[in-house]
């Protein structure tokens, strides 16, 4: 009787541990994929904050006479972010041809990447782009601030000449990358 017992609570116990071994490959596989996504170091209101510092730096740069006074029109309003929720995506827009500045959140809430998106035609809205696209690269990347305008127009004239196709380049432990999407050109930054 005793050994009956034992073989039905073996015969219980045996798929039970086989179950826990289960959870603890796939929570082992979560921590993977989790330990896996790098972020770019950096949240959303931190990132606005600097930003708007990185378009005064950027537009001094250029022997912008107007950088002062330009400057605030570029500025990101932390209050006005748009935090994606469970789709973990920021969004704001920028400037005087509301230029949209978007990325994906990181687990932690910081950003794993950020963009910036032309979508207006205009001489203006293209002058925009470059602005934002330098100022977000300055700020993520460790790349010479002397030659990041050249790479950033390298990236985007070879998207704009190969569509379809993402172009990229290194930059650090960062990869930057320009490709025509459905609602216009993008420019983004991401952990290699």
């Amino acid at each position: 009787m005793n050994k009956h017992i034992v073989r039905i609570v073996l015969s219980l116990l045996v798929p039970f541990l086989l179950l826990t071994a289960c959870d603890h490959s796939v929570d082992d596989k979560l921590a993977a994929q989790a330990a896996a996504e790098q972020s770019l170091g950096i949240s959303p209101s931190l990132f606005a904050t600097k930003f708007n510092r990185a378009i005064a730096d950027v537009l001094e740069d250029r022997k912008d006479d107007d950088a002062g006074r330009m400057a605030p029109l570029y500025t990101i309003d932390v209050t006005q972010l748009h935090n994606g929720g469970e789709k973990r995506t920021f969004q704001t827009q920028v400037g005087p041809a509301q230029t949209s500045m978007m990325g994906s959140l990181a687990k932690d809430g910081d950003l794993k990447t950020v963009g910036v998106l032309l979508s207006n035609r205009s001489e203006g809205a293209r002058a925009e782009f470059f602005l934002c696209a330098e100022a977000t690269s300055r700020l993520v990347t460790d790349g010479d601030k002397q030659k990041l305008p050249e790479l950033i127009k390298r990236l985007v004239n070879n998207a704009l000449n190969n569509p379809g196709q993402r172009m990229t380049d290194v930059v650090g432990d960062k990869l930057m990358s320009a490709e025509i999407i459905q609602q216009g050109l993008m420019f983004q930054i991401e952990h290699k």
